[in-house]
């Protein structure tokens, strides 16, 4: 069964195992619709953590995708070179938007404590994928790692 709620930071959100909504947001040079999720279990409420956490995404939006998309270029140029990943459609990325390619981002998802990750579907691990946590501090690895 889900249930709606009218959130004061998130706005609308829908619970059915978790808080979530859809959202586009514009990732190497393309909108993509995404899905925002507040972690939250038996139905708790979204915590003033993940509030706060979503306010500041909110706020530096475009500078926080900006920085993603860097980190994400660097991790998939030092991962080629270290033979970490590989495949035929995974090439050196001289721009960011070469990234659109190869990586999908799908949710953005906030813990309770406030940690903010941005997962991706990738073509280098199709059952893990790749994330990216935004807060507290900038860390690229695949999504096992912070899930």
């Amino acid at each position: 069964m889900e249930t709606i709620c009218k959130d004061r930071v998130f706005g609308e959100m829908t619970y059915k195992h978790r808080w979530y909504k859809q959202q586009s947001v514009t990732m190497f040079g393309k909108s993509w619709n995404i899905k925002v999720v507040a972690k939250a279990y038996s139905g708790k409420r979204i915590t003033e953590e993940q509030r706060r956490a979503y306010r500041i995404f909110s706020e530096k939006e475009e500078e926080v995708l900006k920085r993603v998309g860097e980190k994400l270029k660097s991790y998939v140029n030092d991962s080629l070179e270290g033979g970490l990943i590989g495949g035929d459609e995974i090439k050196k990325v001289e721009q960011v938007c070469e990234l659109e390619q190869m990586i999908t981002p799908t949710s953005l998802l906030f813990k309770q404590d406030g940690t903010a990750i941005l997962l991706f579907d990738c073509v280098w691990d199709v059952e893990n994928g790749v994330a990216v946590k935004l807060f507290p501090e900038m860390i690229v690895g695949p999504q096992d790692i912070f899930l």
